[in-house]
This record gives structure tokens, sequence and C-alpha cells, in this order.
């Protein structure tokens, strides 16, 4: 079986160094760590260690250098593949509206999918994720998903549960964020409105 390349027919970014690719199963320990991360979770659609092996088989093997880009914000280039960090950290952030600086929104560690989204509509890159250590991860091309489920379609329909999930998962942590940024927001105009009757109080 060929596996698809989850680079190929698309040009690299020119901030990115050019990634080279194999097939996952070639590094055996890390082919281990993703079938124990695909076939971790509820127990609701949850994969067999069997049905994590047959996705592994669809994999590519990617490496990234610490301060290397997974993916760049706005990039409507490459967005026909995903990444699973099976070891090192990756920063995720966004451009800041009015701002020179960039806004951090989380460290994804190892068993971390990232790219789900792109992968699936094709739009641009909506965050810019970077090494922040060297970077071991398993890329899965639209290509591939097809493969997949054309020839093990019970197998292709939870891979797509584990990739909802990490999606559903990824949304409730951004809105719990939110959340405490509108505390703190809220804490801060009460400050400033105890700040201001005090100031008024002594005239």
């Amino acid at each position: 079986m060929n596996t698809p390349d989850p680079t190929d027919a698309e040009p690299q970014p020119a901030a990115t160094p050019a990634m080279r690719t194999r097939p996952l199963v070639e590094s055996p320990a890390l082919a281990a760590k993703a079938v124990q991360f695909l076939s971790e979770g509820p127990s609701g659609f949850r994969m067999s260690q069997d049905e994590a092996q047959r996705v592994v088989a669809y994999m590519r093997w990617v490496s990234y250098a610490p301060q290397s880009f997974l993916y760049r914000e706005g990039d409507s280039t490459r967005t026909s593949y995903m990444l699973m960090v099976l070891e090192g950290d990756v920063s995720v952030d966004t451009a800041a509206s009015g701002r020179a600086d960039r806004v951090a929104i989380s460290v994804l560690g190892p068993g971390a999918l990232i790219g789900e989204m792109a992968l699936l509509d094709g739009a641009p890159r909506s965050t810019s994720c970077t090494a922040i250590t060297p970077v071991q991860a398993a890329g899965m091309s639209q290509g591939g998903l097809a493969a997949l489920a054309d020839e093990h379609p019970a197998v292709a329909f939870k891979l797509m549960t584990f990739m909802a999930r990490s999606t559903a998962n990824r949304l409730r942590a951004l809105g719990e964020q939110l959340h405490m940024y509108d505390q703190v927001i809220a804490d801060l105009h009460q400050e400033i409105d105890q700040l201001r009757a005090a100031k008024e109080g002594r005239y």
C-alpha cells in the first residue's frame, strides 16, 4: 500500500523548512505512541488497538526542529493534512487585532491533534503552530483519509469521531479561556470604578 504523503503536490511556505516524510510504520516506537493515543478516550466509538494500527498504516512521520512552523496562520496552500503530535511541544498563537505582537492560545503536547479542521473544509489555517522543542508528528492527508474510508469505512468513521472530539475539546477549552478573560476584564473595570469614585470623593 502506498501511503499518501501529507505534503505531496503543495508548495511549502518560505518561512518553514521543507519537510521530509516517510511512513510512520518505519518507526515502531512512534507508531506505538500513535496507536496508544488513537485508542484512548471515552468508550463511545473508541478505536481498538487493531483499528488504531490500521489508521497508523496511512500516516506519515514528520519531524520539526525547534522554532519551525508546523502551520502558519492564513496559509491556504497547505490545508490538506492534519498532524498528531507524538513527541515534543507546540505553541499555538494568533494575530491580535491592532497589536504588533501575537496572542498565545495554548501549548500542545503529545497526543494533541492539530489541523483537522482545515483537513476537512480546506479553509486557510486559523492559527500558527510553532515547535517549541524538537517535534515528532504523524501526518494524515486527505488522500490517506479517503483511502482509509474506501478500504476500512468503519475505522474511518471512528477516526472522524476522534477528530470531532479533539475539536470539541479544544473549543471547550477556548470557551473557558474566554470566560476567564471576561472575568479579568470585569474585575479591572470594577477596580477602575472604585479608583474613580475614590478620586471624586476627595473633591
